[in-house]
């Protein structure tokens, strides 16, 4: 394998309909074996609630892309970028951890060392794909899936009035 797999990949609503798309994702990002893209797969499965948070995450928000995380980069489960605004440097972007049960808590409390490298996974967003500026700002949030689907679609201009955890 010439170079280490992403730290994150996009997740977008037909991917959805596959039991495992990130090796096909992987294939096409990393020059690795089809054995090698299946085993690094397992890094970015989605297990418990995450798939169906993220099919309704899409379904509600289309505005919203969503990438998933490499759960053994400690970059959280999820980034997620709004991208209605067409200035790359004012885009809102989330980092999440998924917590069943698990109240609304922003700025990452809860989340143990699942969100130490955020910046990381938002940086890669930067560059190279360039969605992002380098450098770009971005929240930290945890809690359970329907707490997340509510501060999401609740937009970036409603959340700031909005307690922090």
């Amino acid at each position: 394998m010439s170079r280490a797999p992403p730290i994150v990949l996009p997740i977008t609503p037909p991917l959805l309909g596959h039991a495992n798309p990130w090796a096909l994702l992987l294939r096409q990002e990393v020059d690795c074996s089809v054995a090698t893209a299946a085993l690094l797969s397992e890094r970015y499965a989605l297990k418990n609630d995450e798939k169906p948070f993220v099919r309704e995450l899409l379904r509600r928000k289309p505005n919203l892309w969503v990438f998933r995380c490499d759960q053994r980069r400690f970059a959280g489960d999820f980034v997620v970028v709004d991208m209605s605004e067409p200035r790359r440097e004012h885009r809102w972007v989330v980092v999440l951890d998924l917590k069943q049960g698990a109240p609304l808590v922003r700025g990452g409390g809860g989340a143990g060392v699942q969100l130490v490298n955020a910046a990381l996974a938002v940086e890669a967003l930067a560059e190279p794909r360039g969605l992002l500026a380098p450098g770009a700002r971005y929240e930290l949030a945890t809690g359970d899936k329907d707490v997340l689907l509510a501060f999401l679609g609740a937009g970036r201009r409603a959340i700031r009035r909005l307690p922090t955890g």
